[in-house]
Order: structure tokens, then C-alpha cells, then sequence
């Protein structure tokens, strides 16, 4: 499914997309279980937001016994790609570089967390060296 478009995920969105990506299927009961700590949020909030993404097919149903069972069809990482790139243009107007500098200034940021940045540029540049030769 390419949504990449239209694809503009709210922060309630956002909570129950990662949760069906990180499994699924899933009742409405067993999101409320997984959620109810972190929202609050009622049975009857989740199966409004349910719906609300179903209709802009996020996310689909399918009737089962006992309880309707959930699966996400947005695929994650390009959801996470587009809103990436989203952020990076209105934050940084398109510029990767500033963003990556904006992380390394944080006094936030860990060892590993550069070592991976590290780990990834290292292996872009190659892909990019290899797609010029």
C-alpha cells in the first residue's frame, strides 16, 4: 500500500500504529491492556480512534470469535521514513546535515548513539560511492 502522500499520523495514531507493528494481531481489549497505563484511554476511545483509522485505512479488521482482531496497513519503516522526512523540512528546511549536527550538540547524546550515527553514514557513503561508479 503506498500512502506516502497522505499518510499524516496523529500522536494517538502514532501510539496505536507502533503497538500493532510491534504486534499483531490484536483486540480491542489487549490494546486497552497495553495502553491503559501509558493514556487512560476507555475500550470505547480506542474502538473511535479504531475507526477513525480504519476509514483512512491505516488499519484494518477482521470479525473473529471472540473479538475483532486488528492488523496495521501501513508498512513502519516507511511511515517512519516519510515522517522523518517530513520533520527534517519543516525543522530543518531539508537539511539532513543539520539535523544529524543538531543531535551530536545534544548533551544528551550517548556513546552508541554516535557510534551508530557513525555506522550509518559510514554505510550511505559506500551505497553512495557504489551508485556513482
Amino acid at each position: 500500500m503506498d500512502n506516502r502522500e497522505k499518510t499524516k499520523l496523529t500522536d494517538t495514531e502514532w501510539k496505536i500504529m507502533m503497538l500493532l507493528w510491534e504486534k499483531n494481531p490484536l483486540t480491542c481489549r489487549q490494546m486497552e491492556d497495553d495502553l491503559k497505563e501509558e493514556t487512560g484511554w476507555s475500550r470505547h476511545t480506542i474502538i473511535s480512534f479504531l475507526k477513525r483509522m480504519q476509514k483512512k485505512n491505516y488499519i484494518r479488521m477482521e470479525e473473529a470469535n471472540p473479538a475483532r482482531l486488528y492488523y496495521p496497513l501501513l508498512n513502519k519503516d516507511e511511515t517512519v521514513l516519510q515522517e522523518t522526512r517530513s520533520f527534517v523540512e519543516k525543522i530543518f528546511h531539508g537539511k539532513m546535515g543539520l539535523l544529524v549536527s543538531s543531535l551530536v550538540d545534544s548533551e544528551d547524546i550517548t556513546k552508541d548513539e554516535i557510534n551508530s550515527m557513525l555506522q550509518s553514514l559510514k554505510k550511505a557513503l559506500i551505497e553512495k560511492e557504489d551508485q556513482n561508479e
